[in-house]
């Protein structure tokens, strides 16, 4: 057979053999413990449709208290903007709170984050640029999920960070996605996320890059 008399069947055969042989590429020092990991979170993993991906989050913060410092670093992952509201950001405990801004939007540009925490005032939360605060929801400082769906119903993205044992888990530094994997199955991976490691700001000594490209992993 000939790929230049059927070639569809040629391509579609070629994809297929590609999508069954290739291994994600991974850098640096955790490559082994990558590869391993993606084959072991990535089997069982739940369709994630991967709109929206989770890029950075602070679970347990040293210079705040956890109630008013925690947050989320969301990317859009599409060529298009995304409108927020109505979604549901919630926990396997059934923990959840849907963003409602009242109809004004929550709005993301292509390839722009929002940071979504528990408190949007600068003085409480350690000077942090929260665009939405939620109520309803937090981040267990031990193992626990972040699990972000469309009104729907359809699952957008979700990780479940353990506490400590594969994971980050260092208090004060917020826990931060490599650039390379800004996608809804390669940030099921431990091994893609690492400790940030620039300070949020000149007055708060925790280290995060909340609304920004995160610091480069090891």
């Amino acid at each position: 057979m000939h790929c230049s008399t059927v070639f569809r069947l040629c391509a579609i055969s070629a994809a297929l053999a590609v999508s069954a042989s290739a291994s994600v590429p991974f850098q640096g020092p955790s490559a082994a413990l990558a590869r391993v990991s993606s084959e072991e979170f990535l089997s069982g993993a739940p369709v994630q449709t991967g709109q929206v991906v989770i890029t950075e989050f602070m679970k347990d913060p040293n210079s705040v208290t956890d109630t008013r410092g925690e947050w989320i670093e969301v990317y859009n992952a599409l060529p298009w903007r995304v409108n927020l509201e109505g979604w549901t950001l919630s926990d396997d405990s059934g923990a959840s709170h849907v963003i409602n801004t009242g109809g004004a939007g929550l709005r993301m540009g292509p390839g722009a984050y929002v940071v979504l925490g528990n408190s949007a005032d600068l003085s409480l939360n350690g000077g942090v640029q929260v665009d939405y605060a939620w109520s309803g929801f937090s981040l267990a400082n031990g193992a626990d999920q972040i699990v972000l769906s469309r009104p729907d119903g359809s699952l957008v993205d979700r990780i479940a960070y353990d506490d400590g044992m594969l994971w980050p888990d260092l208090a004060g530094r917020s826990i931060s996605l490599r650039g390379s994997a800004r996608d809804a199955s390669l940030n099921d991976i431990p091994a893609n996320w690492c400790h940030a490691s620039s300070p949020i700001h000149g007055t708060n000594p925790d280290l995060g890059t909340p609304g920004i490209d995160n610091d480069a992993c090891p």
